[in-house]
């Protein structure tokens, strides 16, 4: 198989000269504890398995659908087995981009007369992670990045990808929490995104940022890819938050509280220059510092700020993966989830939110 490097630029970026593509998916069942690859695994023919993508969610990635025939069902062992998803482009040669790598949530044992099906759903290995701490965890003012790797130590999920970052946790939780939760809050603390497991099945954390500041990574102008008729557009403008205000009390102190805060950029059409009032949402939070109070708004702002949204579809294409930035109908817009169908000439459904550059003194009307 070629890396997926090799493959024409063409055959995802589908211009007018490209009639067609040859496309396939790639299900491969591999040993959880040893990483050994055990062979592929068929979907019973007549069923459709979907991938989503949903930043909202704790685990991000799931897939649905996959039913396995009698034969496969019989090889799978869902307590320790992981599959991988690829989609495999081309044939001269073949392109295979990895999807990720996924554990058996749901296992259902369907009894028919020529042998059991076992239709299944699938977690990316957030699973893992979002189980109760054992004993409570305290970031004891490390770095964030320093304090995420302890609280990950052990964890057989394998690379953690991170950007580095300054700013520092005093937080704690109890026993009992969720380690996801933990994860999460810690993210934002460090001013990253969400958390998630992207194609090449590592646990990333990056840094958030101003997505109208950014390069799209992907241009979906560029050529006629977006089908007919599939475009529909979402705006909560007249209620959305336009300021993020975090305010960090220290209850055994009589220092005055930490606040810091996040306005949508002033281009943004609810933004509080061109709506003329302020619509604040306020959160509490136990920081140790300005400086971290300041990058917990703005996070809060970046993954929270609810623009004008836009949902279509597209062939899938494998190089949407996580926090992308889209050029579409002349804007740039901030890709929070997909779902692709995993068959040939299926497609991808994909959620943008609408990113507005930060200017300043923006003329309001």
């Amino acid at each position: 198989m070629g890396l997926a490097s090799a493959a024409p630029r063409d055959l995802l970026d589908l211009p007018d000269h490209v009639g067609q593509r040859a496309v396939s998916f790639r299900f491969d069942l591999i040993d959880g504890r040893t990483g050994v690859r055990r062979g592929p695994l068929t979907p019973l023919r007549g069923t459709t398995p979907s991938l989503s993508h949903d930043v909202t969610a704790t685990i991000v990635r799931r897939v649905s659908g996959l039913t396995l025939g009698a034969v496969d069902a019989e090889r799978v062992n869902p307590l320790t087995d992981r599959v991988a998803i690829s989609m495999v482009v081309g044939d001269r040669p073949p392109s295979v981009y990895p999807l990720g790598r996924y554990m058996i949530a749901d296992s259902v044992e369907v009894v028919r007369s020529g042998g059991s099906t076992a239709p299944l759903t699938l977690f990316d290995e957030m699973f893992i992670v979002d189980q109760e701490l054992e004993s409570g965890f305290d970031a004891g003012g490390q770095l964030v990045d320093q304090a995420v790797a302890r609280l990950l130590d052990g964890l057989p999920i394998g690379e953690v990808a991170m950007d580095s970052t300054e700013q520092r946790s005093v937080s704690s939780w109890s026993p009992g929490t969720s380690r996801a939760s933990a994860l999460r809050d810690l993210a934002t603390m460090g001013g990253y995104f969400k958390p998630w497991f992207d194609h090449q099945g590592r646990l990333r954390l990056r840094r958030a940022f101003e997505p109208a500041g950014q390069a799209p990574t992907i241009d979906l102008d560029a050529s006629r890819r977006v089908v007919r008729n599939s475009i529909s557009r979402v705006s909560d403008l007249l209620t959305a938050p336009n300021r993020f205000v975090v305010v960090s009390n220290d209850p055994g102190s009589d220092a005055a509280p930490l606040v810091g805060t996040y306005d949508v950029p002033a281009s943004a059409p609810h933004s509080i220059a061109r709506r003329g009032f302020v619509l604040p949402r306020v959160v509490e939070a136990q920081l140790p510092s300005q400086a971290l109070v300041t990058v917990y708004a703005r996070t809060l702002g970046i993954q929270q700020t609810i623009y004008e949204s836009v949902e279509l579809s597209t062939p899938p294409d494998p190089r949407h993966d996580g926090y992308d930035v889209v050029r579409w109908d002349g804007q740039l817009w901030l890709e929070t989830g997909w779902t692709m169908a995993l068959a040939p000439g299926g497609e991808m459904r994909h959620t943008l939110r609408r990113a507005y550059p930060t200017t300043d003194g923006d003329d309001p009307a």
